[in-house]
């Protein structure tokens, strides 16, 4: 028994040795120097271990058995605190993995005095203290979905040169190089070239971008961004975010797990879109209730169409509520 023990350790030390050797210069890791980054290892994903032919055959059984079984429904949910979103987020995450997408488009709401928050005004220290919330569940949605390591070693690495602008990129380095994840934290525009980088050194391995500083809705900054020529070029430099979007999405960068709030009528109402989920779907967060499903539509919903889905179930604004006035719907 001893002597099988010393075995083992010495195969381990000796892999230990081998994966030393997978540093790469270039990539981002721990350490950054002025257009350098560090770190993430090159190697394509290892192979799979040959294994024999009575495994092989048990293997093949059990996934025609799955296959025949019936697929259990997903069921999409409105978080009710951390916890439970970030669970929500891992799973989406996985199932667009075994679907084989690898880019990840995260919007998360944030925990601010213990309850999750919208990523707004209301945050008094900015985009730092976004960060300060942001980065901690970043590093714990990526030992969640870490499915074939459960104890990958985590690093993170800061990305604004400036030290005020929040972004970093967390690592989870498994035991298998083909294991490894990558999430960056809060990318703005200016990080499209370390995005690029990674993706490019990542290949089929998860890639996030989580709570992206730039916006998902369009604003005339962005509508001249999308101009060809000159005039595109003066709409992005002045603010536009629609050059970075269109790369974004060059990169192959799907819609994963995206949840939001909005003040619509003077109620707090929380949009998802959760994969594989082609629709958004639009809530109402009543009080002292479960969340009301108000409607879904394949595009993202606006206030103007939140405020149509709440007319459509009778309700009517808070104010009025407030008032004494009751809906058809209540």
């Amino acid at each position: 028994m001893r002597s099988a023990v010393l075995s083992r350790s010495a195969l381990v030390g000796m892999l230990a040795v081998c994966v030393h050797g997978f540093g790469m210069q270039g990539l981002p890791g721990l350490m950054r120097s002025p257009g350098q980054l560090v770190g993430i290892r090159q190697t394509a994903p290892s192979a799979r271990p040959v294994r024999s032919a009575a495994l092989r055959q048990s293997a093949t059984a059990a996934g025609e058995e799955a296959t025949e079984s019936k697929p259990k429904a997903i069921k999409y949910r409105i978080p009710k605190n951390e916890n439970e979103m970030i669970t929500d987020c891992a799973d989406a995450i996985k199932r667009a993995q075994a679907d084989g997408i690898a880019r990840h488009k995260i919007r998360l709401m944030l925990p601010q005095f213990g309850v999750l928050s919208p990523t707004d005004e209301s945050w008094v220290g900015g985009i730092m203290q976004l960060y300060g919330s942001c980065s901690p569940i970043v590093r714990t949605l990526l030992r969640k979905c870490s499915t074939n390591d459960l104890a990958p070693q985590m690093s993170e690495q800061r990305l604004d040169v400036s030290g005020v602008d929040g972004i970093s990129l967390w690592t989870a380095q498994c035991q298998q190089a083909r294991d490894d994840l990558y999430a960056f934290v809060q990318p703005s525009t200016e990080t499209i070239d370390d995005l690029k980088k990674v993706c490019s050194s990542a290949g089929p391995r998860s890639v996030l971008i989580v709570n992206p500083q730039w916006r998902e809705t369009k604003d005339g900054y962005d509508l001249a961004g999308e101009q060809p020529g000159l005039f595109g070029q003066i709409g992005n430099f002045l603010g536009g975010t629609a050059n970075a979007r269109k790369e974004v999405t060059e990169l192959g960068f799907k819609d994963v797990y995206l949840l939001q709030e909005y003040t619509v009528n003077g109620d707090p109402c929380r949009i998802l879109k959760s994969y594989p989920n082609p629709n958004w779907q639009a809530y109402l967060l009543a009080e002292d209730s479960e969340p009301m499903l108000l409607g879904e539509q394949p595009g993202r919903p606006t206030y103007q169409d939140i405020a149509k889905f709440l007319e459509e179930k009778g309700i009517p604004a808070k104010w009025a509520r407030d008032m004494g006035m009751k809906g058809s719907g209540q």
